[in-house]
């Protein structure tokens, strides 16, 4: 449970008092997210953090138990309700604080962050938790199958290693993941995090030697089809690599649109 900021006074407030000791009611309104089915009814976790303007409240909830409703006592100003919701949740939030960065050789998570300011000046206030999604999945495909693709040790690389929940920023470090998760159809792909410039790769090593053969630009693909790196919520993307003809052919998540580029080895 939430707790209560240490300057809140104990017991209620009556209208003669000075009023601005007293608790503001927060009510914590979870059903948006509950609704949403983030994981396709996988399970899933929510980690809420109250800043005021240090850690001053923190909640954590299996989606299957979560509460749809749950009301917290806060003090009388604004509050920064900060939520992440995962598979799994990231170590050290809130307690380390709000950047959640991964090492290189980890992929990202499928994160979704709520972030806000509450106004808690009055005696009762709502927050309506809204994650957004705070990943992108890259899927890569060669036409052929994946007998292509699966020559090659594939190596996804770039230089924001995740994110600061509390402003859904980029946070700056190397990302660095081996790509593994091949389907049915041969087709790839590999969690990014939010991208701050142009320089995501996407590296071929000879299986045996180990050596790095030849690289694919994808950050430079994105951003000339309009990523976004202050967007709220980020889209995925799929790749299809032509190696005969060295085109990569771009499709932006739910979009008609196709972007091909000619790609020199």
């Amino acid at each position: 449970m939430l707790l209560a900021a240490g300057s809140l006074a104990a017991g209620s407030c009556t209208v003669r008092e000075d009023r601005q000791p007293c608790p503001c009611y927060l009510d914590m309104d979870y059903r948006e997210l509950l609704a949403a089915d983030l994981f396709s009814g996988e399970p899933g976790m929510v980690d809420v953090a109250l800043f005021h303007p240090e850690l001053a409240g923190h909640s954590t909830y299996s989606l299957g138990t979560c509460p749809e409703m749950e009301e917290q006592a806060v003090s009388r100003d604004t509050v920064r309700v900060v939520a992440v919701v995962g598979s799994r949740l990231p170590e050290g939030f809130p307690q380390l604080g709000t950047k959640i960065c991964y090492e290189a050789g980890n992929q990202m998570d499928s994160l979704y962050v709520h972030t806000g300011q509450v106004d808690c000046a009055a005696e009762s206030a709502l927050c309506v938790l809204r994650p957004l999604k705070q990943f992108s999945t890259l899927t890569l495909t060669d036409g052929e199958g994946g007998a292509m693709l699966r020559q090659y040790n594939l190596v996804v690389r770039g230089a924001t290693c995740g994110l600061d929940a509390a402003d859904l920023s980029a946070v700056d470090g190397p990302y660095l993941y081996t790509v593994q998760d091949y389907d049915r159809n041969g087709r790839i792909s590999v969690r990014i995090p939010r991208q701050k410039e142009r320089g995501l790769m996407l590296d071929f090593y000879d299986k045996t030697t180990y050596q790095r053969l030849f690289s694919t630009p994808l950050g430079l693909y994105l951003f000339d089809a309009g990523y976004d790196p202050d967007a709220p919520e980020l889209s995925d993307y799929a790749f299809q690599i032509d190696f005969e003809r060295a085109l990569v052919y771009l499709r932006i998540a739910d979009w008609e649109d196709e972007y091909v580029y000619q790609w020199f080895k």
